[in-house]
Formats: structure tokens, sequence, C-alpha cells
């Protein structure tokens, strides 16, 4: 008997496939997890944060991406801020549209936030390329 496939983690690769495409600008992140656990860890967040959420319907993967910017500038997670960043770059966000989501983080979540996440999607940004999501 042979296990069915996941169907909650191939909708989750689906998605990731589209954040981050092979030979894109910016290269998909890569995370650093304890071997006793990467396997069941990363499974586990594909399915759930891709697959589950990700994967749902009524909104757009750049609206999506947008938001997600947003909060993680607001809670200072520049790690997976910058992940996010490079994933909204490969879905069509214009640079001019993730900084004003950071912009209109800083009434909400204060400037320190901000300037924190704006640093990050300069950074972002540069290893881009000069014109990537540029209009």
């Amino acid at each position: 008997m042979t296990a069915q496939p996941d169907p909650r983690l191939a909708r989750g690769m689906q998605v990731a496939a589209q954040m981050f495409p092979p030979g894109a600008a910016a290269t998909a992140p890569r995370f650093e997890y304890p071997a006793e656990i990467a396997a069941d860890w990363s499974a586990f967040s594909v399915s759930t944060v891709l697959g589950d959420v990700w994967g749902r319907p009524g909104l757009e993967l750049k609206q999506r991406a947008l938001i997600s910017i947003a909060t993680l500038t607001a809670l200072s997670r520049l790690g997976q801020l910058r992940a996010y960043i490079v994933a909204g770059l490969n879905l069509g966000l214009t640079r001019a549209e993730i900084c004003e989501a950071i912009f209109q983080v800083s009434v909400y979540a204060g400037f320190p936030a901000a300037i924190e996440g704006l640093g990050v999607a300069n950074a972002v940004f540069g290893e881009a390329g000069s014109t990537a999501g540029q209009a």
C-alpha cells in the first residue's frame, strides 16, 4: 500500500513555485533548521502556510504578499520579510508598491519598524538588480 500524496503539501509546493520560480532574478530564501526536524518542519510549514493559507481562494497572491510584507515589517521579522519581499517581486509587485506598504506601516507600528523594513527592501532591491520590479 502506497501513501497518498498530501494535497495540502502539493498545493503549497505549487504556490512556492510561483513565489520563487526557478531562474528568477532573486533566489528562494534558505532557512537552516536542525537535521532532526528539518524534513518534518519543511513539510509542515509549506502545507500550512502556503497550502492552507496562501492557497485559499479570495485574494490574489500579490495581495497576500503585500499583506505579509506589511505584517512582517510591523512585527520586525526581518529574515522572513526579506523572503516575502523576494516573493512579492517574483509575483509582480513593484518596488514602489512594496515601499508604500512599508511606508503605511510606519504610522501604525512605528518609524523604527518602517526604517528597518525599508532597509531590508533596499537590500533585496539591490540584490534583485536595479530594474527588477520597477514601475
